[in-house]
């Protein structure tokens, strides 16, 4: 068991010290995150939201596969906020993974897959609200709940000196029409090239 584990860490610290031989640029991410666009109702009209404020940071690496290719691993977070008006605090970070084809200079698009690991953490009570004849009584959960997700990522990418703008969405149950929504991310990028001195 141990001698297993021994070689596990082996295998990732010799594939982790090959990756860093290969890194071309380090970048960072600053931006907003909009969770399941067009799906949730915000309003007692029945509107939808298309844009949310929630501010994230990440960053990422430029591992070079070819001439127009990358590899780009990255983490984001999306900062804890308060879901609504409820108790319910969100926390979410994503583990993501790009290939990524340079179609010109200042335009990349990206295909890849996200890990998306959310977590709830509820603070109790409780809130009077309308249910369409007369007032009900709805109760916040009072625990911790985390949920792991498996996205299938695509993303566009505009390119100026070090910085970009991005779009990248996140296609959640992709198989799974009842199920499927999207989330997206709008990223400013800075790309620092560890190459040059």
């Amino acid at each position: 068991m141990y001698r297993k584990i021994l070689i596990s860490f082996l295998l990732i610290g010799l594939s982790a010290q090959s990756l860093a031989n290969n890194i071309q640029k380090i970048y960072f991410n600053l931006g907003t995150h909009t969770e399941f666009f067009n799906a949730i109702q915000t309003d007692d009209q029945g509107s939808f939201r298309k844009f949310d404020f929630a501010p994230t940071i990440g960053a990422g690496l430029v591992v070079p596969i070819n001439t127009h290719f990358n590899f780009l691993p990255e983490i984001n977070w999306v900062l804890p906020q308060m879901l609504e008006d409820s108790n319910i605090m969100i926390n979410t970070l994503m583990f993501r993974g790009d290939v990524a084809y340079d179609l010109v200079e200042w335009l990349r698009l990206r295909l890849g897959t996200s890990l998306m690991w959310q977590n709830q953490h509820g603070r109790g009570g409780k809130v009077s609200m309308n249910n369409g004849n007369d007032q009900s009584t709805f109760y916040y959960p009072d625990e911790n709940r985390s949920s792991l997700n498996n996205t299938l990522d695509i993303g566009a990418e505009f390119m100026y000196e070090n910085f970009a703008l991005r779009l990248q969405t996140y296609v959640y149950s992709i198989f799974i029409t009842e199920r499927r929504q999207i989330s997206y991310t709008l990223f400013l990028t800075y790309y620092w090239d560890r190459t040059t001195k």
